[in-house]
């Protein structure tokens, strides 16, 4: 894999570190998954995690939603009047996450809004009751108009355990995806890794994603290495959805030749594929005898996307999926050979595949 490797990370050298922890190292030699980006936003395309999500781009880290058990209520001044009187009371929400092997990690970026002053209550339990022993933390906070005030304080105080605290940067929410702010954030992230760390991510390919399949499974797009790889978006209620029998009859004839197809559920085009995973998968396999792998209901488009689909876009003609059924064909190689819009000669995609198959892996 890619990111086996070892990869020399840099974080920058700072005068004066709090005193609550130790020293931060100049240089931490980390692999990419020993790096964990946690964090809280209270939005689904909250500026938390717009940041959280940068993160994971520019390091390759694993990304974890901290979540309240009980959901924070959906009007935002509701919301705020909660966390208000939980941040008084110095109460601990629960979280509904699974616990987190905390040795799988050596550097745990954390992000939380500034909520009257401080770190967000999921945030903050999230740190009181991580194990933090030899991690190097690194605080990041989003804000309305306030600015700091005591979050990066309060955070210390919380982690006061960890190996190494990184001072905590500040972000004003409402412009961090403004073109001059998402730049600022980009070279804050890079400041703390040496170049060959972004030499390795840049290169980053079709084998470097996870996915989750319709049951729940985690899916590496790293066990397809070797195939010929097929990535459709489909929807079970589209006037292109009888294309499930021609792409199943695709993968009986040429599976066992190294041909591999990825199914993607996705509701964003006339919310044509509704119901859960499970009604979906039923669907497929009664209506038309799918064998193929299907995935769990994802976005292709906005801030939602899978990232997988943001390469897939990347690497062809950059814009957005426009319907269901679209389709990326990937060589043995990881390369990706071309995209199919929906209504694009299944015919001639056969063609491809078969000539893509005859091909060594080089």
């Amino acid at each position: 894999m890619l990111f086996r490797k070892l990869i020399a990370v840099t974080f920058a050298a700072f005068a004066v570190l709090s005193s609550f922890a130790a020293d931060a190292p100049e240089k931490i030699s980390v692999e990419p998954e020993r790096i964990l980006v946690a964090y809280y936003s209270w939005s689904e395309s909250g500026n938390t995690k717009y940041i959280a999500e940068l993160i994971r781009k520019h390091t390759n880290g694993e990304l974890l939603e901290i979540k309240p058990k009980n959901a924070y209520p959906k009007d935002y001044n509701a919301c705020l009047a909660q966390a208000q009187k939980e941040i008084q009371s110095g109460v601990r929400v629960e979280l509904a996450n699974e616990p987190v092997d905390f040795k799988k990690y050596d550097v745990i970026f954390i992000g939380s809004p500034n909520w009257f002053g401080t770190i967000a209550p999921p945030a903050a339990s999230f740190l009181a009751s991580a194990d933090l022993a030899d991690k190097t933390v690194i605080p990041f906070f989003t804000y309305g108009s306030g600015g700091m005030q005591n979050c990066e304080r309060d955070a210390k105080k919380l982690a006061e355990k960890a190996k190494a605290i990184l001072p905590a940067k500040a972000f004003r929410g409402a412009s961090v995806r403004e073109a001059d702010r998402e730049k600022e954030i980009t070279e804050w992230i890079k400041s703390m890794v040496l170049p060959k760390f972004h030499d390795v991510v840049k290169k980053a390919g079709f084998y470097d994603y996870k996915l989750k399949s319709w049951d729940g499974k985690e899916v590496k797009t790293s066990d397809f290495k070797g195939k010929v790889v097929l990535v459709v978006n489909t929807a079970t209620r589209c006037g292109f959805t009888p294309q499930y029998e021609r792409l199943e009859k695709l993968y009986k004839e040429y599976h066992d030749k190294g041909f591999e197809l990825i199914d993607i559920p996705c509701n964003q085009f006339g919310a044509q594929a509704p119901g859960s995973d499970e009604e979906i998968n039923t669907f497929c396999t009664s209506r038309y005898s799918t064998t193929f792998p299907r995935m769990t209901k994802c976005d292709v488009n906005g801030d939602n996307q899978i990232g997988l689909y943001k390469f897939l876009k990347e690497e062809t003609n950059r814009a957005d999926i426009r319907w269901n059924f679209t389709k990326f064909l990937v060589d043995r190689n990881g390369k990706v050979v071309k995209r199919f819009e929906s209504g694009d000669s299944l015919d001639e995609l056969e063609k491809l595949i078969k000539s893509l198959l005859e091909q060594p892996k080089k």
